[in-house]
């Protein structure tokens, strides 16, 4: 029921003329039997390579079975540790494989990016679990308290001998961090075979194959890297290329050698367009999927072009893996859409009126084949109706199950009474020639009341009052910003994603303009 007493409007997704698209979720498969499969089909072909700072590193399938199966053997028996990992990602290949074997040996892992600030932090979230152990990079230094191991050792140093590893548990842990975009970051507590079958959807959706190379410009620490980057080409036996930082040369390198699949964040492919060729497609690239916050249409549409290809918008979340996404069909998707929902997800709309079809605009609530099995960090439970996950979204879904995200539930400012979009508000400033980068948000006021604030980042040759000039030409009195900060840059997590947390904090020690 929604609040105000009136029934949920249920959905679920089926649309058997969409490939791909109609069924169930595909089925679990094993990890040992996919890493088995490719290197019996291409044992000298390239499951995974890396571009550093300097070159590229790389494993065949066979060299990832071996290096995988040799840590799984490693962390069993004697050398298992006796509760969850923490694994600093560097998406290089003997990180891969240090993750595979880790899997594959029933170990709970906790995956979190090289840099972090977590492990330093000794109230941050990661310290809640009973971590057992911490493995990377060579040059990592220890943690006080936590067995510390590298990606060498696991992969390349030779197992004791023993008993091989048992088989590997579906149900085994696979723990991640949240985006923390309304807040702090929690510990979401996914399984191996919720990961695999998130990449049997990208892989049957987007019609993946071996012939594919998938280009990951994202942290493999990250739900859409893990997911639809790693999983998926381990499901479709299709190689993974990565970057341990993004940088666009390296990207270019990478369409230059044949990937075929592109995974990245929206600021991954403004940052990537300015440095295509304009006078054709590039590479053989036949799908580009965006993730991690909405992707303008004026971006999606230059990056389309010089591709070659559209850039398709995929809507999920970790506690829920993939909910809707874009994908090749005859008539295009309508500007910013989150394409349609995935196999296997159900949903609901909470509206205050009457239901009437599945259409319409409401706050949006998922169950999804892939849904987490909660908090690992000790929190409070996510907020449920009959297992169905308050996503937080208001969303409009068309007539022809087409998914359009308007906004956060709680990212509205209240500013007396009045509900002020902060999207609407960005994409009027964001309008003005002398501005690189915006951020709305709310604030309290000195009153009390909730206050619209901007965080820009301005062009040479101009000033805030400018903008706000400019606001006041588009925007109603209300939704003018109360007060803005001038900053050098907007603080990005991994994935690329505006750190409001931190810019919340800067923004407070900043000297603001008022209207």
């Amino acid at each position: 029921m929604t609040d105000d007493g009136s029934p949920d409007r249920p959905g679920r997704s089926e649309q058997p003329d969409d490939p791909g698209r109609s069924g169930p979720p595909p089925t679990t498969p094993s990890l040992v039997g996919l890493l088995r499969a490719a290197a019996a089909r291409d044992p000298h072909g390239i499951a995974v390579s890396t571009r550093g700072s300097a070159a590229w590193q790389s494993m065949t399938r066979t060299e990832l079975l071996s290096a995988a199966l040799n840590a799984a053997a490693r962390l069993t028996a004697r050398d298992r540790p006796p509760g969850p990992v923490i694994v600093l990602v560097d998406n290089t290949p003997t990180c891969v494989a240090t993750m595979l074997g880790l899997f594959i040996a029933g170990v709970d892992t906790l995956l979190v990016e090289r840099e972090n600030s977590h492990l330093g932090e000794a109230g941050s979230v990661v310290h809640r679990l009973p971590l057992a152990g911490l493995v990377g990079p060579s040059d990592v230094a220890p943690v006080p308290g936590l067995d510390r191991r590298t990606f060498d050792e696991l992969v390349h140093e030779p197992a004791p001998a023993g008993p091989p590893p048992p088989p590997e548990n579906p149900a085994t842990a696979v723990l991640q961090l949240t985006s923390g975009s309304t807040g702090e970051p929690r510990i979401a507590r996914q399984t191996l075979r919720n990961t695999l079958t998130g990449g049997a959807l990208y892989r049957d959706i987007h019609r993946i194959t071996p012939a594919d190379t998938v280009l990951a410009m994202v942290p493999l620490a990250h739900s859409f890297g893990l997911v639809g980057a790693l999983a998926t080409a381990l499901v479709s036996g299709a190689g993974l290329r990565t970057m341990s930082r993004f940088r666009p040369g390296a990207a270019l390198e990478a369409l230059d050698a044949g990937s075929t699949v592109l995974l990245g964040t929206p600021l991954v492919y403004q940052l990537l367009t300015p440095v295509l060729p304009r006078t054709g497609p590039r590479g053989r690239v036949r799908v580009a999927l965006s993730s991690g916050g909405p992707l303008a249409g004026a971006a999606a549409r230059a990056a389309g072009d010089r591709l070659g290809v559209p850039v398709h918008q995929v809507y999920g979340s970790t506690e829920t893996g993939l909910i809707a996404c874009g994908y090749d069909r005859d008539e295009p998707w309508a500007e910013e859409s989150a394409g349609a929902m995935a196999p296997g997800v159900d949903w609901r709309l909470r509206t205050g009126r009457a239901p009437a079809s599945r259409s319409g605009r409401g706050h949006l609530l998922v169950r999804t084949s892939t849904m987490f099995e909660g908090y690992a960090d000790g929190g409070a439970p996510p907020p449920t109706e009959d297992g169905y996950l308050a996503c937080g979204d208001l969303t409009e879904i068309g007539e022809d199950g087409e998914i359009v995200v308007v906004g956060r539930k709680d990212a509205f400012v209240n500013v007396g009474g009045r509900k002020v979009s902060p999207r609407r508000v960005e994409k009027a400033v964001a309008e003005h020639p002398g501005v690189s980068e915006v951020l709305v948000f709310g604030a309290p006021g000195r009153a009390g009341e909730e206050e619209v604030h901007a965080a820009l980042v301005l062009r040479p040759g101009h000033d805030s009052a400018d903008v706000l000039t400019f606001c006041r030409t588009r925007l109603m009195p209300y939704e003018v910003p109360h007060r803005v900060h001038v900053l050098t840059a907007l603080p990005r997590t991994g994935m690329g994603k505006i750190d409001r947390h931190r810019l919340r904090e800067t923004a407070a020690m900043r000297n603001g303009e008022n209207r």
